[in-house]
Protein backbone atom coordinates (compact mmCIF):
# COMPACT_ATOMS: atom_id res chain seq x y z
CA UNK A 1 0.00 0.00 0.00
CA UNK A 2 3.07 2.31 0.30
CA UNK A 3 4.41 1.93 -3.02
CA UNK A 4 1.00 3.35 -4.44
CA UNK A 5 0.97 6.01 -2.27
CA UNK A 6 4.63 7.57 -4.00
CA UNK A 7 3.14 8.20 -7.50
CA UNK A 8 0.40 10.56 -6.17
CA UNK A 9 3.03 11.99 -3.64
CA UNK A 10 4.82 13.10 -6.80
CA UNK A 11 2.06 14.45 -8.90
CA UNK A 12 0.89 16.24 -5.53
CA UNK A 13 4.43 17.81 -5.65
CA UNK A 14 4.53 18.44 -9.57
CA UNK A 15 1.27 20.50 -9.33
CA UNK A 16 2.27 22.81 -6.70
CA UNK A 17 5.69 23.01 -8.42
CA UNK A 18 3.56 24.29 -11.50
CA UNK A 19 1.07 26.23 -9.60
CA UNK A 20 4.32 28.67 -8.14
CA UNK A 21 6.31 28.80 -11.55
CA UNK A 22 2.99 30.94 -12.65
CA UNK A 23 4.62 33.89 -10.07
CA UNK A 24 8.15 33.21 -10.50
CA UNK A 25 9.37 34.78 -13.24
CA UNK A 26 11.06 32.71 -15.37
CA UNK A 27 11.15 33.26 -19.15
CA UNK A 28 8.53 30.75 -20.07
CA UNK A 29 4.65 31.78 -19.54
CA UNK A 30 3.39 28.93 -17.90
CA UNK A 31 -0.57 27.52 -18.39
CA UNK A 32 -3.24 28.91 -15.91
CA UNK A 33 -3.35 25.79 -13.40
CA UNK A 34 -6.24 24.23 -12.06
CA UNK A 35 -7.61 26.03 -9.21
CA UNK A 36 -5.97 29.51 -9.80
CA UNK A 37 -8.17 32.19 -9.70
CA UNK A 38 -9.69 33.98 -12.90
CA UNK A 39 -10.95 37.20 -13.58
CA UNK A 40 -13.76 38.62 -16.43
CA UNK A 41 -11.54 41.00 -18.83
CA UNK A 42 -12.37 44.67 -17.55
CA UNK A 43 -14.62 46.96 -19.73
CA UNK A 44 -13.40 50.74 -20.35
CA UNK A 45 -16.62 52.43 -19.86
CA UNK A 46 -16.16 55.91 -18.49
CA UNK A 47 -17.54 59.11 -18.40
CA UNK A 48 -16.10 61.85 -21.47
CA UNK A 49 -13.64 64.14 -20.40
CA UNK A 50 -14.27 67.13 -22.20
CA UNK A 51 -13.49 67.99 -25.58
CA UNK A 52 -12.55 64.12 -25.97
CA UNK A 53 -14.84 61.49 -27.38
CA UNK A 54 -14.56 58.04 -25.40
CA UNK A 55 -12.75 56.87 -28.61
CA UNK A 56 -9.80 59.53 -28.24
CA UNK A 57 -9.63 58.50 -24.72
CA UNK A 58 -9.95 54.67 -24.78
CA UNK A 59 -6.79 54.98 -27.66
CA UNK A 60 -5.06 57.48 -25.61
CA UNK A 61 -5.29 54.77 -22.51
CA UNK A 62 -3.98 51.77 -24.43
CA UNK A 63 -0.59 50.50 -24.99
CA UNK A 64 0.67 47.62 -27.45
CA UNK A 65 -0.33 44.28 -26.67
CA UNK A 66 1.49 41.49 -25.40
CA UNK A 67 4.18 41.19 -23.18
CA UNK A 68 6.42 43.49 -24.44
CA UNK A 69 3.43 45.73 -24.40
CA UNK A 70 4.04 45.87 -20.95
CA UNK A 71 7.07 48.05 -20.80
CA UNK A 72 5.66 50.55 -23.48
CA UNK A 73 4.03 53.91 -21.34
CA UNK A 74 0.59 54.55 -22.70
CA UNK A 75 0.08 58.21 -24.28
CA UNK A 76 -2.48 59.01 -21.09
CA UNK A 77 -2.53 55.66 -18.97
CA UNK A 78 -6.18 54.63 -18.18
CA UNK A 79 -7.15 52.62 -14.53
CA UNK A 80 -10.46 51.19 -14.35
CA UNK A 81 -11.93 48.91 -11.65
CA UNK A 82 -13.74 45.78 -12.27
CA UNK A 83 -14.77 42.76 -10.50
CA UNK A 84 -12.64 39.87 -10.13
CA UNK A 85 -11.97 37.36 -7.60
CA UNK A 86 -10.96 39.37 -5.42
CA UNK A 87 -13.62 41.91 -5.32
CA UNK A 88 -13.65 45.15 -7.67
CA UNK A 89 -9.55 45.62 -8.33
CA UNK A 90 -8.12 48.15 -10.49
CA UNK A 91 -6.97 47.44 -13.95
CA UNK A 92 -5.75 49.58 -16.94
CA UNK A 93 -7.36 49.84 -20.01
CA UNK A 94 -6.36 47.11 -22.25
CA UNK A 95 -7.63 44.93 -19.17
CA UNK A 96 -4.48 43.72 -17.14
CA UNK A 97 -4.60 44.45 -13.22
CA UNK A 98 -2.17 46.42 -11.25
CA UNK A 99 -0.47 45.30 -8.56
CA UNK A 100 1.09 47.19 -5.27
CA UNK A 101 4.23 46.42 -3.75
CA UNK A 102 4.23 46.09 0.14
CA UNK A 103 7.97 47.58 -0.04
CA UNK A 104 7.40 50.42 -1.74
CA UNK A 105 7.33 53.69 0.08
CA UNK A 106 4.34 56.60 -0.75
CA UNK A 107 5.24 58.11 -4.00
CA UNK A 108 8.90 55.75 -4.32
CA UNK A 109 9.16 52.58 -6.15
CA UNK A 110 11.42 50.39 -4.16
CA UNK A 111 11.34 47.67 -7.52
CA UNK A 112 14.28 49.59 -9.55
CA UNK A 113 16.65 45.84 -10.04
CA UNK A 114 16.98 44.75 -13.08
CA UNK A 115 15.14 41.40 -12.28
CA UNK A 116 12.18 43.31 -10.31
CA UNK A 117 11.60 45.84 -13.07
CA UNK A 118 11.74 43.20 -15.62
CA UNK A 119 9.12 40.54 -13.41
CA UNK A 120 7.08 43.70 -12.19
CA UNK A 121 6.84 46.45 -15.10
CA UNK A 122 5.88 49.80 -14.23
CA UNK A 123 2.66 50.75 -14.95
CA UNK A 124 4.05 53.99 -17.14
CA UNK A 125 2.56 57.10 -18.83
CA UNK A 126 3.47 59.50 -20.82
CA UNK A 127 0.70 62.18 -19.72
CA UNK A 128 -1.04 62.38 -16.20
CA UNK A 129 -3.43 59.01 -16.18
CA UNK A 130 -6.94 59.16 -16.12
CA UNK A 131 -9.93 57.03 -14.45
CA UNK A 132 -11.88 55.03 -15.73
CA UNK A 133 -15.15 53.82 -14.50
CA UNK A 134 -14.85 53.14 -10.68
CA UNK A 135 -12.04 54.74 -9.87
CA UNK A 136 -11.01 57.87 -8.30
CA UNK A 137 -9.46 60.08 -10.27
CA UNK A 138 -8.01 62.31 -6.77
CA UNK A 139 -6.10 59.05 -5.71
CA UNK A 140 -4.26 59.01 -9.26
CA UNK A 141 -0.97 60.28 -9.67
CA UNK A 142 2.71 59.77 -11.12
CA UNK A 143 6.01 60.02 -9.72
CA UNK A 144 9.15 59.89 -11.71
CA UNK A 145 11.43 56.33 -12.44
CA UNK A 146 15.29 56.54 -12.09
CA UNK A 147 15.50 56.05 -16.38
CA UNK A 148 13.08 59.53 -16.51
CA UNK A 149 9.93 57.77 -17.26
CA UNK A 150 6.62 58.72 -15.47
CA UNK A 151 5.17 55.35 -13.41
CA UNK A 152 1.05 55.88 -12.32
CA UNK A 153 -0.05 55.43 -8.71
CA UNK A 154 -3.13 55.21 -7.31
CA UNK A 155 -3.45 56.79 -3.45
CA UNK A 156 0.49 57.55 -3.11
CA UNK A 157 1.49 53.97 -4.41
CA UNK A 158 3.38 52.71 -7.37
CA UNK A 159 1.49 50.40 -9.91
CA UNK A 160 2.95 47.29 -11.80
CA UNK A 161 2.14 44.75 -13.97
CA UNK A 162 3.46 40.88 -13.90
CA UNK A 163 5.28 40.02 -16.67
CA UNK A 164 3.75 36.35 -17.24
CA UNK A 165 -0.05 37.39 -17.05
CA UNK A 166 -2.00 38.20 -20.18
CA UNK A 167 -5.53 40.65 -19.77
CA UNK A 168 -8.24 39.20 -17.29
CA UNK A 169 -5.35 37.04 -15.48
CA UNK A 170 -4.42 37.18 -11.83
CA UNK A 171 -1.84 35.06 -11.23
CA UNK A 172 0.50 36.38 -8.10
CA UNK A 173 -1.83 38.05 -5.61
CA UNK A 174 -0.46 37.99 -2.26
CA UNK A 175 2.73 36.62 -3.61
CA UNK A 176 6.22 37.14 -1.66
CA UNK A 177 8.96 37.65 -4.36
CA UNK A 178 11.79 40.18 -5.24
CA UNK A 179 11.51 40.76 -1.36
CA UNK A 180 8.15 41.50 -0.20
CA UNK A 181 4.56 40.41 -1.10
CA UNK A 182 2.22 42.06 -4.16
CA UNK A 183 -1.32 42.46 -4.27
CA UNK A 184 -3.81 43.61 -6.75
CA UNK A 185 -5.29 46.99 -5.61
CA UNK A 186 -8.92 47.96 -4.56
CA UNK A 187 -10.53 51.42 -5.57
CA UNK A 188 -9.95 52.78 -2.03
CA UNK A 189 -5.91 52.21 -2.65
CA UNK A 190 -5.55 49.22 -0.47
CA UNK A 191 -4.45 45.73 -1.19
CA UNK A 192 -7.84 43.33 -1.80
CA UNK A 193 -8.20 40.65 0.54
Amino acid sequence: MTGSRSPIVALVLVVLALGLAGCGGGDDRPPQQAGEPTVTQPATSAEEPPGETAEDEEAAGRRPSGEEGLRVAAERARIVAEDSDFGRVLFDANGQVVYVFENDRPNESNCTRADCVRAWPPVLTEQDPSAGDGVDAGLLGTIRRDDGSLQVTYKGRPLYFYEHEGPGEIRCHDVDLHGGLWWVVTPEGEPAD
